[in-house]
């Protein structure tokens, strides 16, 4: 799997749910018209899916390797975004940063030069080829030049 699908199928599946923390605490709604389902009833209308052989083994593998992962509030994906924001592009940029690499299902540390930001897809690109979800960054920082040059 490549990195834009592993990032493709990241954004479809673990997408941001703070926008939905007011109605996260409500209690389930009880309907007084209808009886409660049944668990067998319930089951049956995902049966069509037990056709997907081996697709619970694939969900479960990429659970655990996003065990590791947490999820940046929206406070802070826009404070990564307005970071990227304000690199002027213009110029050279070494960039440090630590983000969740989906591969290994940790955390990483990288330094590298910024090639460009592919905004459409949200992602950083840098010179040496490596992509990185930019929703996928915990920290980053912009490594100064030395004086002189």
């Amino acid at each position: 799997m490549t990195n834009k699908q592993q990032w493709q199928a990241e954004q479809a599946q673990f997408n941001d749910t703070s926008r939905y923390n007011d109605i996260m605490d409500v209690p389930r709604h009880i309907s007084r018209a209808h009886l409660p389902m049944t668990k067998q009833d319930r089951a049956g209308q995902f049966a069509p899916f037990a056709a997907l052989t081996g697709y619970r083994e694939l969900l479960d593998k990429a659970a655990q390797r996003y065990a590791n992962k947490r999820y940046p509030t929206g406070k802070e994906v826009q404070a990564i975004f307005a970071f990227f924001r304000g690199l002027p592009m213009d110029e050279t940029v070494t960039l440090e940063l630590t983000y969740f690499n989906g591969e290994s299902g940790y955390y990483d540390h990288y330094r590298g030069t910024l090639s460009r930001i592919n905004w459409a897809q949200q992602v950083a690109c840098f010179v040496d080829g490596l992509l990185i979800p930019l929703r996928s960054i915990r920290d980053v920082s912009r490594e100064e030049e030395p004086h002189g040059k």
